[in-house]
């Protein structure tokens, strides 16, 4: 590592290598949009605002191909690590490019790395120790998994080694992370179709059979469809246009990370054509799982009995067996040990790339942020060996787990589940409406990505007032409010704090933000 110079950047080149090929491009990204945990949010989500999945999947639709298409420019017209970092910094204001990127990290490494060590074991471990237990008779395996469920500290232990060992990977290189990618995703995929096929072949009254015959092995309850459908809770109703409209911000927890090749533009190989490969084919291919996932849901369990069912279960926690996330439900629902397991282990295996995915584009975020001068020296070396930024990696898995305790402690795991919302709304705000302003501002000469841009500012907007407005998505309360506005301070704080020391080092930011980094 060369001495420190007094330039304009901290190195005369990234350090980086362009890795990544076409599928690789299309497999980070959807490693780190969490394929089935975005899934599970929507397919237990969006029954407690109800609505139609059908035509609640337009707006959501619509508005992120004009995000997408947006991004895939930014990626494209500047191949860099952290692409639109480096656009809105250079053409809007680089107090707004940076808030807006590191909103992006903010949400991605400490927020859902954080949600993701919880969610591991309420998706994964949990539901294949029930489902094992549940096949095999094994009373204990059950025990062991209601156990974990209502100790917060073992599954916060739990999360931890998760996340340390998994943020670790990516310092072995980019090729490690690449094959684990490829084993990763398919299965993710696999899961998810195999679930979905579940659920459109096996009849309302098997599942149901098959559902209360569990509610009976696990928790002695003789008739969870009737408790159920007994209950007082109102069903939102199916063609509200109101409840269809709602549903925008619930597919959006998974789309709004449709986007993320961006983040690594500088080791993807030929961004003009992996740029809106990667991004366009992400959103057509979740946006075919999250509405086929949810709603087969009703059409196998009914509408009126899941919306009832996730209400008791999330909002309430009065429901007797533990929360049926998709993985659950179609593993009982199929009768078939081998599918259960798969769908659990599947789930684990997935959120487990999701922390190694997250480590991995947050060291590359931080290291960019290291090259303009805004981190200390130190986040921007880069191993000559491997091609990786070591110390980033192990900053972003120190993020990850202050993440982990803050969401452990105060809340419920399926409360944690709903504070995935709030990371969504900083996703809105910063930097996807920033990125889109940029464009309308800078690019004058070209009339089809202003007009793009412009649409997608319309979107942005209204949805993050839905995120802020829709009591289910769980952000419309005075902490969540405060933990948004809070996190905004404190990075435009950062960005001048950093200027100010720079300043005193002799360092002109002024000269930094003038010119794109060195590839």
């Amino acid at each position: 590592m060369p001495e420190t110079k007094r330039g304009a950047f901290l190195r005369e080149s990234s350090g980086l290598v362009r890795e990544f090929g076409l599928i690789d491009a299309l497999w980070f990204n959807i490693a780190l949009l969490g394929l089935l945990f975005s899934t599970y949010y929507v397919a237990s989500t969006g029954p407690l605002v109800g609505g139609s999945p059908l035509l609640g999947l337009i707006l959501p639709l619509i508005g992120f191909l004009f995000v997408g298409l947006t991004f895939s420019y930014i990626g494209s017209k500047i191949p860099r690590v952290a692409a639109d970092y480096v656009y809105v910094s250079r053409n809007l204001h680089p107090a707004l490019g940076f808030v807006g990127n590191a909103g992006y990290f903010l949400a991605t490494v400490p927020l859902f790395m954080g949600i993701t060590g919880i969610t591991l074991q309420t998706f994964g471990l949990i539901p294949l120790l029930t489902i094992l237990g549940y096949y095999t008779h094994n009373y204990a395996l059950i025990s062991l998994g209601s156990a974990i469920d209502s100790n917060t500290y073992l599954i916060m232990a739990i999360g931890a080694v998760e996340i340390i060992v998994m943020s670790l990977i990516s310092i072995f290189g980019n090729k490690v992370y690449r094959a684990l990618q490829w084993v990763a995703i398919p299965l993710a995929l696999i899961a998810a179709i195999g679930m979905i096929i579940v659920e459109a072949v096996i009849p309302h009254t098997l599942a149901i059979s098959r559902l209360n015959n569990f509610a009976l092995v696990y928790a002695n309850v003789s008739n969870l469809y009737n408790n159920v459908t007994s209950s007082s809770v109102a069903v939102p109703a199916y063609y509200s246009l109101n409840n269809i409209l709602s549903l925008n911000p619930v597919y959006v927890v998974g789309f709004s990370y449709i986007i993320n090749t961006v983040y690594i533009a500088g080791e993807v190989r030929n961004p003009k054509r992996s740029m809106p490969f990667s991004i366009l084919s992400t959103l057509l291919i979740t946006g075919f799982i999250f509405t086929a996932a949810l709603a087969l849901e009703y059409y196998q369990l009914g509408y009126g009995f899941t919306t009832k069912m996730m209400y008791l279960s999330i909002v309430q926690s009065s429901l007797p067996i533990p929360t049926p996330y998709l993985d659950l439900i179609e593993g009982i629902s199929s009768g078939n040990v081998v599918l259960g397991v798969l769908f659990a282990l599947a789930s684990i295996v997935q959120l487990l790339m999701y922390l190694a995915a997250a480590s991995f584009v947050g060291s590359r975020l931080l290291l960019s942020y290291a090259m303009d001068r805004i981190m200390p020296d130190f986040v921007g070396e880069v191993s000559e060996k491997r091609h990786v930024p070591i110390k980033a990696i192990i900053l972003s898995m120190i993020a990850g787990l202050i993440g982990l305790i803050v969401f452990s402690l105060p809340v419920t795991s399926a409360g944690a589940f709903l504070l995935s919302s709030v990371a969504v709304a900083i996703l809105i705000i910063f930097p996807m409406t920033v990125v889109s302003i940029a464009v309308l501002k800078t690019e004058k000469g070209n009339k089809v990505m202003r007009i793009i841009a412009s649409l997608a500012i319309v979107y942005l907007i209204y949805t993050f007032y839905q995120y802020l407005t829709v009591p289910a998505i769980g952000a419309d309360t005075l902490v969540r409010y405060a933990i948004l506005a809070g996190s905004i301070i404190v990075l435009f704080a950062i960005f001048y704090v950093a200027k100010l020391v720079r300043a005193r080092q002799g360092i002109d930011f002024d000269l930094i933000f003038k010119e794109i980094p060195p590839e």
